[in-house]
């Protein structure tokens, strides 16, 4: 038998202890704890930790803990402990810092470093590759001019894969990473998840129009972006779903089997990246190693901003002043 403080933190108002305990089975008691353990956390939690939380919640952003570690799929220790970490809401330093690579905070939990552009493009191209949909990598003169001020349309790329047939139309994807974390984004993303994947993907497609000229050349545009989590904008997660459904129906592989495979590399490369990122940041905060001072910079103990190294760099180098990075 649960004791009443148990079972009182998933009863809703109104309902008798003892009913729930006598009419539900033991497995359904175990779900309805774990819901309200689940609500009492986020009710509890920080913007930035509640949007963290429903990041990680995903299919994607899970996916690297049930990797075989081999090929694709295979993370360094250090990276696996590092993204496990994150996962479990644990710091990775006592206090925010300047990041050693830019006029950044470096957070505690290291969130800043994973805000960056990953080599997805070459793994989501291989696995339409693999689907038989001809991808090209960065495709010049996709796009053609309309009318003589256009000109410069001509040497434009609009996204980082091209694939001639989708759905029964050209389409261009265009992948990005974004962090749940992000100001502009945080008050829905602690709210809803995947909103800051969502929120960018709206603003890769009306960045200078993108979408728009592309759809008037009958061209598709797509975003496809990720949160540093691995979680996946439900736009993406659609067609990431339909390339692994197409890929297992050519090969006659098991569609779930092969859709879950390619979630899991996916999200061994975003994480893996994001895991060297901050180790990488965090041993130049101890080494000194972004600056020619080494361990005597004082940005090393992360005392002053980074753009404070390009006057360690002059006193180090008179002829040569060049910032560090």
């Amino acid at each position: 038998m649960l004791p009443d403080v148990f079972l009182r933190s998933f009863c809703t108002e109104g309902t008798v202890l003892t009913q729930v305990a006598f009419t539900k089975r033991q497995g359904d008691i175990c779900d309805l704890l774990d819901a309200a353990n689940w609500r009492r956390q986020l009710s509890s939690a920080t913007p930035v930790a509640k949007a963290m939380l429903l990041s990680e919640a995903q299919p994607g952003a899970r996916a690297f803990l049930a990797a075989v570690p081999r090929g694709r799929c295979r993370m360094d220790p250090p990276a696996f402990i590092t993204e496990l970490r994150l996962r479990l809401g644990m710091p990775e330093a006592n206090a925010n810092v300047w990041c050693p690579r830019c006029d950044g905070i470096l957070d505690a939990y290291s969130h800043h470093a994973g805000i960056c552009t990953v080599g997805g493009r070459d793994l989501v191209c291989s696995w339409a590759l693999r689907a038989g949909l001809q991808p090209e990598k960065e495709k010049a003169g996709l796009l053609l001019p309309q009318r003589p001020e256009d000109i410069q349309l001509s040497g434009r790329r609009p996204a980082d894969i091209f694939v001639p047939c989708l759905e029964g139309s050209p389409s261009a994807l265009d992948l990005a990473i974004t962090g749940p974390q992000r100001i502009g984004s945080l008050p829905q993303a602690s709210v809803e998840a995947v909103s800051a994947a969502a929120a960018y993907a709206a603003v890769k497609a009306s960045h200078l129009n993108t979408a728009a000229t592309c759809a008037v050349q009958g061209i598709k545009f797509i975003p496809m972006v990720a949160e540093t989590t691995g979680a996946w904008d439900n736009g993406a997660d659609r067609i990431l779903r339909l390339v692994a459904s197409a890929a297992a129906a050519r090969e006659g592989a098991d569609g779930a089997a092969l859709t879950g495979l390619m979630f899991q590399e996916l999200s061994v490369c975003i994480r893996g990246f994001r895991a060297h990122a901050a180790l990488r940041r965090r041993a130049e905060l101890q080494t000194g190693a972004c600056c020619p001072l080494g361990s005597r910079c004082p940005g090393a103990a992360g005392l002053v901003k980074p753009h404070a190294a390009r006057a360690c760099w002059a006193r180090a180098f008179p002829s040569h002043a060049g910032p560090c990075n």
